[in-house]
């Protein structure tokens, strides 16, 4: 790749979120979407004219195209470990869209690839990237609310129908965890700049055995308890509650929002200031984590330090060990 040259992109799978990194791409200066790959051709057709998109691709002949740089993985989670194995093993750099894998075994693997082939690899937690919540990282790096004690989490919708089908599948690696209830667990660990020691959780199960909500408690390096619940069928008020030993802050919907408040109390129960705090995001977040791939491979990277792989495996761990307190594995593990 010419470093001053465009990126070349190809996305394989054509489905909902496959569209929103489409027009992130278009909107990139130094990306370029050449091409897209699904099972289905007429799917892939259909994506590629909607798009302006070059070449419509079976997953074979995207890989092996010599006219592409990096490949956004967009197909389901079950699906994820394949199609990032199979890029990586023909030289391309890969987005793959969050969760990363089914479970830690198959990350471990992908990294080990990744590293041998000098590839970049990335875990597409956009959210990480948005201007509001690196605003709201550097506020708690200043101590501007002291000592970290208690993050509150909640995160919980009521599924729209094109969502419905995946989320339910134990086929397809659905359930709250893996797809809702990792923005969470990403949120803190990102705040912190940690993992937790230690960990407890409980899950209710759909009746087709995945988990439908569910609630986690963790312990981190630090002594700061981080509290989630997560649901795909159970509307939350959808929130961060930031505790610390000088203040907290309160901020509503905080994996996309743009504003949360500050509260600045001198160790007692009086609150002494209040600060409003906005940040603008862009409508289409995904723009930020598209910059981050292509200065990281124009500069020679191959992670992120904002999502950086050993963090990205031990996420996938932290959720492995809950999974198994609960007894639950998917039908392909």
């Amino acid at each position: 790749m010419n470093i001053n040259s465009k990126l070349k992109w190809g996305i394989i799978g054509a489905g909902i979120i496959a569209h929103k990194m489409a027009e992130a791409l278009k909107i990139n200066p130094d990306s370029e979407l050449v091409a897209v790959a699904s099972k289905t051709s007429s799917k892939a057709q259909q994506f590629a004219r909607q798009h302006g998109i070059k070449h419509a691709y079976s997953y074979q002949e995207i890989v092996n195209s010599d006219a592409i740089d990096v490949i956004y993985v967009a197909t389901t989670h079950n699906f994820h470990y394949e199609n990032t194995k199979l890029a990586l093993k023909h030289g391309k750099h890969v987005l793959v869209e969050k969760p990363f894998t089914v479970n830690a075994t198959q990350a471990r693997e992908l990294v080990r690839l990744a590293r041998r082939k000098h590839l970049f690899l990335m875990e597409a937690m956009w959210v990480r990237f948005l201007p509001s919540l690196k605003k709201l990282k550097t506020i708690l790096a200043n101590h501007e609310i002291g000592e970290l004690k208690l993050i509150d989490l909640s995160f919980g919708v009521i599924i729209s129908p094109e969502y419905a089908g995946r989320l339910k599948d134990p086929a397809l690696a659905g359930g709250v965890t893996l797809d809702i209830g990792i923005y969470p667990i990403s949120f803190a660990c990102y705040l912190l700049d940690e993992l937790p020691t230690s960990i407890k959780s409980m899950a209710r199960f759909s009746a087709r055995g995945v988990d439908e909500l569910a609630s986690y408690l963790f312990r981190f390096p630090s002594g700061c308890l981080t509290t989630i619940k997560t649901s795909y069928n159970v509307q939350m008020k959808n929130e961060a509650l930031i505790y610390g030993s000088e203040g907290y802050i309160e901020f509503p919907q905080f994996q996309t929002g743009e504003h949360f408040t500050v509260f600045k109390h001198e160790g007692n129960n009086e609150v002494k200031s209040k600060t409003e705090v906005h940040e603008k995001n862009h409508p289409n977040g995904f723009i930020y984590q598209v910059e981050e791939v292509v200065q990281s491979i124009r500069a020679g990277k191959t992670e992120s330090h904002i999502i950086p792989l050993d963090e990205t495996v031990a996420i996938m761990e932290i959720m492995d060990t809950m999974r198994k307190e609960w007894g639950f594995r998917y039908p392909f593990e």
